[in-house]
């Protein structure tokens, strides 16, 4: 029987494929490994002393290096399988698709081995290995982690090459490797949430709270601040029995106080104190200097995480927001921050405020101050303004002009997808709109039948 490779030849070539395959397989099942690695559980190893789990680390650490000494070995090994198939195989595959009468046997060989190999190469050097990886990857990572850490530092200058060839391109293009790690992660992280959300690990409302925390640090005060003309405040001057009422009737535990106008506050009073001092003047009078604490102003555009920070150290419960012109542009409390995190927190007080009442099939009565993010997420709605965050605001907007208070004309906005008519108007404001969903509507609530 002729032998068309050579015996000599081709069982050699064979034997370096299957080795160059399983190095390949190697570099792929440790790439995979590592990067779905739990970061977290593998560094608390590493600090109880497991030195697999340092290696691992240390790895994670310099991730463009790391898979710059990847892409070596695979490079390298594809690079090798090929070029070493391409030789005496090809060539024993051409004369013998010659001795069979196929025409220009050896032109088609070559083509023909160069699919064969990245077959295997495809299956048993990337795609097994990599699922493999998946199902064990903590196994996979920390068995491979010596022999990848010892490649890295023989392949040291060509990872190097591209590590630095990689930042170039990176810096040229406006891009940082950093910030990209970074993104992919959040994106990663989130991605996993609502995955555990589909999958019921975690309810709705836990992934929501999880989802929120990404964006916790990326808001500003002014984002979730009361706005100045809801705020309800008391003049220095005129503080005396007579006010406490107007304070109680209110709700609030921490009232400021202001002095020639309301861009002036001058202190709060906290409402326990009022009464300790009341209670010592046997309800008689009440001296404001006696009560009165000092304000703690910041800036509006205050991320809310810094601030929650400063108002826990500082034993502050809330803070007045100070626009870039010095005046007071609102107020924020520890319970606002706390909500953008575990939404809505309403107490007694809460009740009238605030409110979405659903008055029948695709009709709801609105409250003035509730913001289009919420309507949004309630009532499956797309109102959107670039100037405007309440509903209240947003009507004005539509409509052109502030209505009268005592208007006997129907304050009416029709739009291809809602109806918006003013109920209310008081305090320089709208205060209640009534919200009709059009039947026809694309963003029509889905679960609203009745």
């Amino acid at each position: 029987m002729e032998d068309y490779g050579g015996s000599g030849s081709i069982w050699p070539q064979i034997v370096l494929i299957i080795v160059l395959t399983g190095f390949n397989a190697i570099f792929a099942a440790t790439e995979m490994a590592v990067v779905s690695l739990n970061r977290n559980k593998i560094s608390s190893m590493a600090e109880e002393g497991d030195k697999k789990a340092k290696t691992l680390v240390t790895l994670l650490d310099d991730q463009t290096r790391f898979l710059s000494t990847i892409q070596v070995g695979i490079t390298f090994a594809g690079m090798l399988s090929a070029s070493s198939a391409a030789t005496s195989m090809a060539s024993g595959l051409g004369k013998f698709l010659s001795s069979i009468g196929i025409p220009s046997g050896e032109a088609v060989a070559v083509p023909l081995i160069t699919l064969i190999i990245a077959y295997i190469s495809l299956v048993f050097g990337e795609l097994v290995p990599k699922r493999i990886a998946l199902q064990n990857s903590e196994g996979v990572a920390t068995a491979l982690a010596g022999f990848i850490s010892f490649l890295s530092k023989l392949v040291k200058p060509f990872s190097a090459l591209l590590s630095i060839s990689t930042k170039i391109v990176l810096k040229v293009l406006g891009m940082y490797s950093e910030d990209i790690e970074e993104k992919i992660s959040e994106e990663e992280l989130k991605s996993y949430i609502t995955v555990s959300q589909e999958q019921g690990v975690i309810d709705a409302q836990g992934k929501d709270m999880m989802i929120n925390i990404f964006e916790f640090d990326d808001s500003a005060a002014y984002e979730i601040m009361t706005p100045r003309t809801e705020i309800f405040m008391v003049e220095y001057e005129d503080f005396g029995l007579e006010t406490i009422n107007e304070i109680l009737s209110k709700g609030h535990s921490r009232i400021p106080v202001y002095g020639e106008n309301k861009d002036d506050v001058v202190g709060i009073v906290y409402v326990k104190d009022l009464f300790i001092e009341l209670k010592k003047n046997k309800y008689e009078f009440i001296n404001i200097d006696d009560v009165i604490k000092e304000a703690y102003f910041v800036p509006e555009s205050k991320k809310i995480g810094q601030l929650l920070f400063e108002l826990r150290n500082n034993k502050n419960y809330m803070a007045l927001l100070v626009d870039e012109y010095g005046g007071i542009s609102g107020l924020v409390t520890i319970e606002d921050i706390v909500e953008e995190v575990v939404g809505e927190i309403e107490d007694e007080y809460d009740a009238d405020r605030g409110k979405i009442t659903k008055l029948g099939k695709n009709k709801y009565k609105i409250d003035g101050s509730v913001e289009l993010k919420t309507i949004n997420d309630q009532l499956y709605t797309e109102l959107d303004s670039d100037i405007n965050e309440t509903i209240g605001g947003f009507a004005v907007e539509k409509l052109g002009f502030f209505p009268e208070e005592f208007s006997e004309d129907p304050l009416i906005v029709v739009d291809e997808d809602y109806i918006i008519e003013v109920l209310k108007v008081g305090d320089k404001r709208i205060s209640e709109i009534l919200l009709t969903i059009r039947e026809e509507s694309k963003n029509r609530n889905p679960h609203d039948d009745n």
